[in-house]
């Protein structure tokens, strides 16, 4: 299943790799959308794989904009029987509206949130190294956070390192489930083995450092 999620997180983001294309390719327009695979699930259920398709919609989530963030929604939202963190999948590149004290401090009328729980208004930002280097972007990364609290926001950063930590990627899943008052709870066995093996299927390291 986790192939396939991989794969539906790419036809419904806007980045391609060698699954869709012929190389890799950022801030491109989207393959599909849930909406329209979901309807083409419905209107085609004799076909191979429909069944295990219709299945894997409840877990995708439209405009990704990298491999990395679909590893990090997969790992983050999917149920603990699957070996997630079970918190829900979140929206993904969701826009949030300045209100005039935020756009007087950043000079923009909307941030767009990599990981994004509206209800809870938490935003969850990967942190790439291609992209967030520089004194400039870090002053610019600044001010977007110090916006986003104003307008009552909690930003979570999430760097890439601390994706592929086994520790750090706990450690930021219990803060997210705090923040969106859900148990930490797990009623499902052999958790951590679970936990582990998506991270293989993911291709993410299973080391603590």
């Amino acid at each position: 299943m986790i192939a396939l999620l991989e794969l539906g997180y790419e036809l419904c983001g806007s980045y391609q790799t060698r699954r869709t294309g012929t190389s890799s390719a950022y801030q491109v327009e989207p393959l599909s959308s849930i909406h329209a695979l979901a309807d083409f699930a419905t209107r085609n259920p004799s076909l191979r794989g429909a069944t295990k398709a219709a299945k894997t919609l409840r877990y995708l989530a439209d405009n990704s904009a990298s491999p990395r963030e679909t590893k990090k929604a997969i790992l983050l939202g999917l149920p603990m029987m699957y070996g997630g963190y079970g918190l829900g999948i979140p929206r993904m590149n969701y826009e949030v509206k300045a209100n005039p004290a935020a756009r007087a401090l950043t000079g923009k009328s909307c941030f767009r949130c990599d990981l994004c729980w509206p209800e809870a208004k938490l935003d969850v930002e990967y942190q790439s190294r291609e992209s967030h280097s520089g004194e400039e972007k870090r002053i610019e990364d600044s001010r977007r956070t110090n916006a986003l609290a104003s307008m009552g926001w909690t930003v979570v950063s999430v760097t890439n390192d601390e994706l592929d930590s086994l520790v750090a990627t706990d450690a930021i899943a219990d803060r997210i489930r705090k923040h969106l008052g859900k148990r930490s709870q797990v009623r499902v066995a052999n958790y951590h083995s679970r936990k582990l093996k998506l991270r293989r299927q993911l291709g993410l390291p299973i080391g603590y450092d």
